[in-house]
C-alpha cells in the first residue's frame, strides 16, 4: 500500500490512499473527481446561500411595499402604482432584486454544468473499475470506494445520483 496520493492544482488538503496496482491515469481521474465533486458542492451551497437570502429579500420586499405603499393608497392600484414609481428608494430596493435574481441564475447555470460534469466523469469511472481492476486487485476496488464514500461523499457503486 502506497501512502497518500497527493493532488496537484495546490489541493494538497485532498488525500487518498491508493494501492500500487491503480495507474497513474486512475489516480489522476479520482483526484479529478474529487475536485469536480468539491466545485459542485462549493456552487450547490452558494446556490442555496442565495436562494435563501432572495427569498427572504422577496418576502421583506412585499411586506415593505405593502405596508408603505398599498395600505395607505387604500387598495388603489392606480394610486399605489404611482406612489411606488414616486419612490426612488423602493425602485432601488427593487433593481437589487433583480441583481439578487441574476445572481442566482447564475450560480444555478453553474452548479448544474458542474453536477453534470461531475457525474459524467463518476459514470466514466464506474464504466471502467472492471478494466482499472482486475480479479486479483477487486478488494482494493471496495476499499478505495468505500474511502471516497466516507471521505467525499462520492458513490461508486451505482451510476444512479
Amino acid at each position: 500500500m502506497r501512502g497518500f496520493f497527493h493532488g496537484g492544482h495546490g489541493m494538497d488538503k485532498i488525500m487518498l490512499t491508493l494501492d500500487e496496482q491503480v495507474d497513474e491515469a486512475t489516480k489522476r481521474m479520482i483526484q479529478h473527481l474529487i475536485e469536480k465533486k468539491m466545485k459542485y458542492d462549493h456552487y450547490k451551497n452558494t446556490h442555496f446561500f442565495i436562494l435563501s437570502f432572495f427569498i427572504l429579500y422577496c418576502l421583506t420586499l412585499l411586506f415593505i411595499c405593502y405596508t408603505l405603499v398599498i395600505v395607505p393608497n387604500g387598495y388603489s392600484i392606480m394610486n399605489s402604482i404611482t406612489a411606488l414609481l414616486g419612490t426612488n428608494h423602493l425602485i432601488l430596493l427593487f433593481l437589487m432584486a433583480v441583481l439578487l435574481f441574476g445572481a442566482l441564475k447564475f450560480y444555478f447555470e453553474k452548479k448544474e454544468k458542474a453536477e453534470t460534469e461531475f457525474h459524467d466523469l463518476r459514470c466514466e469511472i464506474i464504466e471502467k473499475s472492471q478494466d482499472i481492476w482486475n480479479e486479483e486487485h477487486w478488494p482494493s476496488r471496495h476499499r478505495v470506494f468505500d474511502e471516497m464514500k466516507k471521505k467525499y461523499d462520492i458513490n461508486l457503486y451505482y451510476e444512479s445520483k
